[in-house]
């Protein structure tokens, strides 16, 4: 429309001509101004629908949490309400956890068992290195005992008896094969005390471990710093595990820079207009009001997703066909507003309007008077934004269009 009035000045003074002059405003009269009028239109309208794109799809992005349960069990308690702020590891509810608590006190009971083991195991390290001293002193007095007895048989002693003899042999093997079964058993009790029992400990404390992260599930806290929304659960209910029917969203709190980020889907033709860096006005709905206060805010595209969404492809059990991607996706670019006060005047998930304004043309036409023109044009398109907003507050319909 603003383009319309824009380019009809040489039909204006071309009737003011024939009304001054006096002259019958007729088709013959005017048709050079009217032809004219039609190719100065076709030109404006040309260089501000492609040097100008616009959006008809821009969102204030944010995310959201769904929070379910990681066990089964009856919800027990709930801590929280929709519309609660919550901050990281704060508690949102539980779930029944006897049974945890059970397994929790039975794998306690267990490491105390092996622990009391262990004392015990280096208890019999102290008797079994006794006995092997006591055993030792033993088989030293059996050889000296044998000695005599080879020292008066040596002698030819008339004392020396051969059975005596015989009986200090006996005893001294005796004696060492006493020591060599002290040393086994005291081996033994080093393994018991040393290896077997504290592998067994850390196998029980393995199992409170686990135990205790099983009754940590039973109470689920947040992982987010957000607001509690869309809240499902009751006392008594059973807890849902699986995400598809979350207990309760979590709006999480927004960093400064994504509370100033706005992403928008243009069409595939404007690809090699948009830019980086490019200069940009948004109109959200949430942001409407009469006086027209903060609602049209000054915006940078910062990034041009490269990829177009519609043309990926994800494995099935069949081949793709090409005619099932008959709608075209959008080229997506990410915006962040200029001003940073103006971030607290997005709401998250409104809808907006954005206007791309080329403010320096380069390659051929760089420097040009028809670059300047171009670059002129931007006028019409942000007075046509604010016409639109205007409209859309008074109409009560907010944005309305679709395509460019």
């Amino acid at each position: 429309m603003i383009e319309i009035l824009v380019t009809s000045f040489p039909f204006v003074l071309r009737v003011m001509y024939l009304r001054w002059r006096g002259m019958p405003v007729t088709l013959y009269n005017v048709h050079r101004a009217l032809f004219l009028w039609f190719v100065l239109a076709l030109v404006v309208f040309f260089a501000v629908f492609y040097y100008y794109p616009k959006s008809y799809t821009g969102l204030v992005p944010y995310r959201t949490v769904p929070v379910v349960a990681e066990t089964g069990g009856t919800i027990k308690e709930v801590f929280v309400k929709g519309g609660d702020h919550v901050k990281i590891g704060d508690p949102l509810f539980s779930i029944e956890n006897s049974s945890e608590l059970a397994k929790v006190e039975f794998s306690q009971r267990k490491v105390e068992e092996v622990e009391a083991a262990i004392v015990a195991a280096h208890m019999d390290v102290e008797t079994a290195e006794a006995s092997l001293t006591a055993a030792r002193a033993a088989l030293e007095q059996a050889e000296l005992t044998l000695a005599d007895h080879k020292e008066l048989q040596a002698r030819g002693s008339a004392a020396y008896q051969h059975s005596q003899m015989e009986r200090a042999r006996s005893q001294r093997d005796t004696r060492k094969a006493e020591v060599d079964a002290a040393e086994s058993k005291l081996a033994t009790a080093k393994i018991q005390a040393n290896n077997i029992l504290p592998a067994q400990l850390e196998t029980e404390r393995a199992s409170l471990k686990q135990a205790v992260v099983d009754l940590d599930k039973t109470r689920v806290h947040s992982f987010v710093d957000g607001t509690v929304e869309q809240l499902t659960l009751s006392v008594g209910a059973r807890a849902a595990q699986a995400a598809i029917s979350p207990a309760m969203m979590i709006v999480p709190d927004r960093t400064p820079k994504q509370k100033g980020r706005i992403i928008a889907g243009f069409s595939q033709v404007s690809r090699t207009e948009l830019y980086e860096g490019m200069a940009a006005e948004i109109a959200c709905e949430s942001n409407f009001n009469i006086a027209m206060t903060n609602t049209v805010l000054p915006a940078r595209i910062t990034r041009i997703q490269e990829p177009i969404a519609s043309g990926q492809m994800a494995p099935t059990n069949r081949l793709m066909e090409p005619s099932e991607r008959v709608k075209r996706g959008q080229i997506v670019a990410h915006l962040d507003l200029v001003h940073p006060e103006h971030q607290e005047l997005l709401v998250p998930g409104s809808g907006c309007l954005v206007q791309t304004y080329t403010t320096h043309l380069e390659g051929p036409l760089e420097g040009t008077v028809t670059a300047h023109v171009i670059e002129a044009l931007g006028i019409i398109k942000a007075v046509g934004l604010r016409i639109r907003a205007w409209l859309g507050l008074a109409s009560g319909i907010g944005l309305a269009g679709s395509g460019h």
